[in-house]
Formats: structure tokens, C-alpha cells, sequence
């Protein structure tokens, strides 16, 4: 018997298993290919998205590295926060897109990995007879269009909405453009680690995530462990600051789905004050801060150990960039010297 339920969605039972759809064809859509994927012999319990996906993780952590498989849980997270609860069985092209709408803003190569992923998953799903359909795999379900290499600097006007928007989170984001501290750092971050008197910021400890759960570890490299300066802007803002510089509503450290819900919140409140969608990424941040102290004339080494680099490899990336701000500051070098020359022609010119 199909039936609409209060929420606007349909609903359908078969063999006492429930099938919804937006509309009623779908619904029955979605019983009809759980009938046919029985009659084939696939058919066994139901299994949300969020139930195999926990089943299916540990199977490939041997076979990838710690990073790797870390990266897989994060993933697993985005998509279960939107589809978990949902059927395999009933995951339809447009529950797949509603996944890819969660990545807008993401980095080309963030959304290439969930894409193989994502995919991976329905397809081993299809062989162990869960369903019968890969929605990831249709082209009306296709990840966003995303910022191809990496980073970028941030613009005066987005520097300026971040020194003049108030919002819960913007203490963790001006420590972020200002000091150039990865994610994990500042939101490891204590009033105890910041020293105001000698003006540093002692960086010893960063989170890292275990399927949403954070955990306090050391940062990523032993260079990452550093004092780095409070620079000006700063200084208003954590002079008197007390307990963690970024926390979830309830002053304990941030899960990394309330680290995205306050990022969500913080963008839209940009987008409130510039009157225009900004989008911005978090380690955004940390790149334009490398872009400040290169344009700055900071020396490359002094750069590596403020930003805690073990090597020049990654800085180099972006120390060699030619932003817009070294270019002016290159012609009006250029235009100093030529002026030099002419004044000096002039001067011998007269003396002849």
C-alpha cells in the first residue's frame, strides 16, 4: 500500500520493508528494484548507507596507508551526513546529488578522491547484492566543478570582512590568516599557548579526527612544534581571551561535523556583510598568510620555521608565486632605479 506520509514523501511496503520516494513513482521505483534484485537471488537483509559504510571501512584498512584510510572515514563522514540513513537499496540520483551539493568549495582533488570513493562503495555494494544501481555513477549525479591545484591567497576585500565580521568563530580564523596555524592546530589551541607579554604563539599540539572524533596529537612534523609572532592584528583579539580558541556550543573541542556546520555559518555570515557569496577555504588562510610574509620580504627560511615546514619543498610552491602586490612592488623598484639613472645622466650631462 503506498501512502504520502506528513514530510511530503511516499511510502511503500514489501515484505515489511519500508521504500520512500519524493513521489510516489519513485518509491514504488525503488520497491520494484529490491523485488527484481531478489528474484536475481541478491536479495538479503536491508543495509542503510551509514550500516555498510561502517562494514566496509575496516575491510580496506590494511591494503591503505594511516593518512589514507583517515581520509576515507572523513569522506564516508560527509556523505553519511547526508544520505546515512537512507537505503542502499533506495539511494537515488538525486540523494547523490544532494552529497555533491555538500562539497561546493571544495579543492579539485578533495572531491576526485570522494568521487572514487563514493563510487567504489555502491559498486562493491552492487557485487555483495545490497542494490542493484551505482547512483554516483550517473551523469545527472556529478561532483561540482572545483578549483584545480591548490590554495589560494585571499583578497583585501575577504581580509577585510574577516577583521570586521563578528562572529563566534572569528578569533580561530584570525589566528589562521594571522599566524598561518593548520586546522588541527587552532583547534587545538588554549589561552595557555598564547604568550601576549613576548608576543608568540606556542604551537605544541593539533587535533586530528578518527571518524568525526577528535584527538590531540602532536602537529604533523617535528618542525611543527614552534613559537610563531602575534602579529598586530591579533593582538586585540587574544589579549584577554580565555580557555580554547575554537570550541563547539557546549566549550568542548570541536568534532569535525561542528568544525564544518561553524565554517558553514561563518562563510554565510561574509556573505551577509559583503552582500555576495564569499567562499573560502579554511587552509586558504594559511596560504595567504605564506603570501603576506613573502610579500613582506620575510626571508624563506624564517617562513619555513613560522609555518612549521620541515623542508622548503611545500613553502616553495608558494614563495615563488608572483602575486599582485610583488609585482607593483617589483615596478616601483624598476622605477626607483630608473629614475636613479636618469637623475645621475642629468647630473654628468650638466657637468659636461
Amino acid at each position: 500500500m503506498l501512502k504520502q506520509r506528513k514530510d511530503g514523501r511516499f511510502c511503500c511496503k514489501y515484505h515489511g520493508i519500508q521504500f520512500f520516494g519524493r513521489s510516489s513513482d519513485e518509491a514504488l521505483q525503488a520497491r520494484d528494484d529490491y523485488k527484481r534484485a531478489e528474484e536475481e537471488g541478491l536479495s538479503m537483509r536491508p543495509l542503510s548507507v551509514a550500516e555498510y559504510a561502517t562494514k566496509w571501512l575496516p575491510l580496506h584498512k590494511g591494503d591503505v596507508s594511516i593518512k589514507c584510510y583517515n581520509d576515507y572515514a572523513k569522506q564516508l563522514d560527509t556523505m553519511c551526513a547526508v544520505i546515512g540513513r537512507i537505503l542502499l537499496s533506495n539511494v537515488s540520483v538525486d540523494d547523490a546529488a544532494k552529497v555533491w551539493a555538500s562539497y561546493k568549495g571544495y579543492s579539485q582533488s578533495t572531491v576526485k578522491r570522494a568521487k572514487m570513493l563514493f563510487v567504489g562503495l555502491f559498486d562493491a555494494a552492487i557485487e555483495n547484492g545490497y542494490c542493484i544501481r551505482n547512483p554516483f555513477r550517473s551523469k545527472f549525479a556529478q561532483p561540482p566543478k572545483a578549483e584545480a591545484g591548490s590554495h589560494r591567497a585571499l583578497t583585501e576585500e575577504e581580509i577585510t570582512l574577516i577583521q570586521n565580521t563578528p562572529h563566534r568563530f572569528q578569533a580561530a580564523v584570525m589566528v589562521m590568516l594571522y599566524a598561518g596555524l593548520r586546522r588541527g592546530e587552532v583547534l587545538a589551541l588554549t589561552s595557555k599557548d598564547i604568550d601576549i607579554n613576548r608576543g608568540v604563539i606556542h604551537v605544541s599540539k593539533a587535533v586530528r579526527y578518527d571518524s568525526n572524533q577528535p584527538i590531540i596529537d602532536r602537529p604533523k612534523t617535528a618542525a611543527g612544534v614552534r613559537d610563531v609572532p602575534i602579529l598586530s592584528p591579533l593582538r586585540p583579539i587574544l589579549k584577554n581571551r580565555i580557555g580554547r580558541i575554537a570550541e563547539s556550543a557546549h566549550g568542548e573541542i570541536m568534532s569535525e561535523r561542528a568544525f564544518r556546520r561553524a565554517w558553514e555559518s561563518y562563510l554565510l555570515a561574509l556573505s551577509n556583510a559583503a552582500g555576495h557569496p564569499v567562499s573560502i577555504r579554511p587552509h586558504d588562510l594559511r596560504h595567504t598568510y605564506c603570501t603576506m610574509l613573502r610579500d613582506a620580504g620575510v626571508d624563506m627560511k624564517q617562513a619555513m620555521i613560522w609555518m612549521g615546514h620541515a623542508d622548503e619543498k611545500m613553502i616553495l610552491r608558494i614563495y615563488d608565486h608572483v602575486g599582485e602586490k610583488r609585482t607593483q612592488n617589483s615596478v616601483k623598484q624598476v622605477e626607483k632605479m630608473l629614475n636613479g639613472m636618469q637623475n645621475g645622466m642629468q647630473a654628468v650631462s650638466r657637468e659636461t
